[in-house]
């Protein structure tokens, strides 16, 4: 935490080396690493790290507007990394500072503006990346929370309130797929600064949409909701231009029908149906290694786990 510290106070700074945005973050991730394994080992940790840990990200996400588009960035994901993983403490820690963390989730996923709806917006490329990468940084945090503060913390208030937020978040991402639509499905980095491009970000941003939907739970979700989810997973899972393919699919297409069995993978057609390997000595468990060895059949090997249970 004192490295992470330091590597803030250089960033709130005028000037900066250009290798304390990687560093601040990899503190940062090694600090969140930390924090999750206190359940296991809560009697070695004082209270008031975790305390400490979440007024640092607090004020990181409070001062993120004084700075360039770049910094805050790089703060708003170290404060919203931080506050994940303190979710994992559980509702002990969380129950006394959860009105301030439901402030913080609506304050970063609010309603759309006009200038994200409209056509013609007006956002620039820097904006929408800071944007989408905000609102899956946050939707990280909610996930952590849905995860391991549920049903203890999650009443119907909490519940109603999330929704209402994922709702804007699923809004948001709706009307940037409606302005660039155009861009293509299957980017590389962004060319400006090499990180994931704006195809990329909303790629994230719904992964996390989903993922929060699914742990919140049916009960908890409208139906008009449910209904624009699943149009929405339809398209983005099912549309043939989101499977525009690759050079190495072309070439085992192409080669599809000279194959001559399943069991030849050097052909490269069914290379790839699995990734365990065909070993006849090869065993799941020590309970029974010589069952599993010389087995014959061509079977999986959890039926022939089962079968030597039953036997």
């Amino acid at each position: 935490m004192d490295l992470l510290q330091r590597d803030v106070n250089l960033l709130s700074g005028q000037t900066h080396s250009a290798e304390v945005l990687p560093r601040s973050l990899g503190h940062a991730y090694g600090l969140a690493a930390l924090v999750t394994v206190i359940p296991q080992k809560p009697l070695y940790v004082s209270y008031d790290i975790s305390a400490k840990v979440l007024d640092m990200a607090i004020t990181l996400l409070k001062r993120a507007s004084d700075h360039d588009i770049k910094v805050a960035g790089v703060e708003v994901e170290i404060a919203w990394t931080c506050i994940a993983s303190l979710m994992t403490l559980g509702p002990n820690f969380v129950r006394a500072h959860l009105p301030q963390l439901l402030v913080l989730w609506r304050n970063a996923l609010p309603k759309p503006t006009n200038k994200e709806t409209a056509s013609d917006g007006g956002r620039s490329h820097a904006e929408w990346v800071f944007l989408l990468h905000v609102r899956e940084s946050a939707l990280g945090a909610i996930l952590c929370f849905l995860r391991h503060n549920s049903p203890t913390l999650v009443t119907l208030d909490v519940a109603r309130r999330i929704t209402t937020m994922l709702n804007n978040a699923f809004t948001f991402a709706n009307a940037f797929s409606s302005q660039h639509g155009d861009d293509p499905l299957h980017p590389g980095p962004d060319s400006v600064s090499g990180g994931p491009s704006l195809r990329s970000r909303e790629y994230l941003l719904r992964r996390r949409l989903f993922q929060c939907f699914s742990a919140l739970g049916v009960s908890n979700v409208p139906e008009t909701t449910q209904m624009a989810l699943m149009q929405s997973l339809i398209s983005f899972f099912a549309s043939a231009d989101g499977y525009a393919g690759s050079s190495v699919q072309a070439a085992i297409a192409s080669s599809s029908g000279t194959f001559t069995a399943l069991w030849h993978t050097y052909d490269g057609y069914a290379y790839g149906v699995t990734a365990i390997q065909a070993d006849e000595k090869t065993s799941i468990s020590s309970g029974d290694d010589s069952m599993l060895s010389k087995d014959r059949l061509n079977r999986d090997s959890i039926e022939v786990s089962i079968d030597g249970m039953v036997s």
